[in-house]
């Protein structure tokens, strides 16, 4: 955690909720056990999946605070974030549940590009399993997303401070 620990004394980290903040220490603690023990895993997504976890709570809070969905949208288990956030959504199938523009509206193109982007590649493609394309990451891989994560977090939560 030597790594990142200054990330968890930075402002923005205490806008998280108790669990999110639980399952980036995991994840964290995780990167530097396997950092220390050098162990030879050829898949290092195990120590990324608690801070994507995080990341989705993160982002369902975010659009909630931004006023973009509402409480009851919040705590649909049909609400998928990966669809709302999408940019490549088909113009025919942009609804009120495609929030992407949005996002670009009230945080800029930078952030909702950054928001989109850490969706896929640290949450989407390590969580899915696709058969001709064996996604594994190297610890070094982990680390780089483990920082996009707490990155892209970390720009929203200014983002979101602002609108308030």
């Amino acid at each position: 955690m030597q790594r990142f620990r200054s990330v968890l004394m930075q402002p923005w980290f205490d806008q998280l909720s108790p669990w999110q903040k639980e399952l980036l220490h995991i994840s964290l603690e995780l990167y530097e056990r396997e950092e220390r023990m050098h162990s030879a895993f050829s898949d290092y997504s195990f120590v990324l999946f608690p801070a994507a976890k995080a990341y989705e709570g993160f982002l369902k809070q975010y659009l909630f605070d931004l006023g973009l969905i509402s409480a009851t949208t919040y705590a649909d288990k049909r609400f998928r974030i990966g669809r709302a956030l999408n940019p490549d959504v088909h113009p025919i199938r942009r609804d009120e549940w495609w929030l992407y523009d949005d996002v670009k509206r009230l945080c800029g193109a930078d952030i909702a590009a950054a928001v989109w982007k850490t969706w896929l590649e640290c949450r989407n493609q390590v969580f899915h399993y696709f058969p001709h394309n064996e996604r594994r990451l190297t610890l070094e891989e982990t680390a780089g997303r483990l920082s996009m994560v707490l990155s892209t977090m970390e720009q929203a939560t200014h983002c979101q401070l602002k609108k308030n």
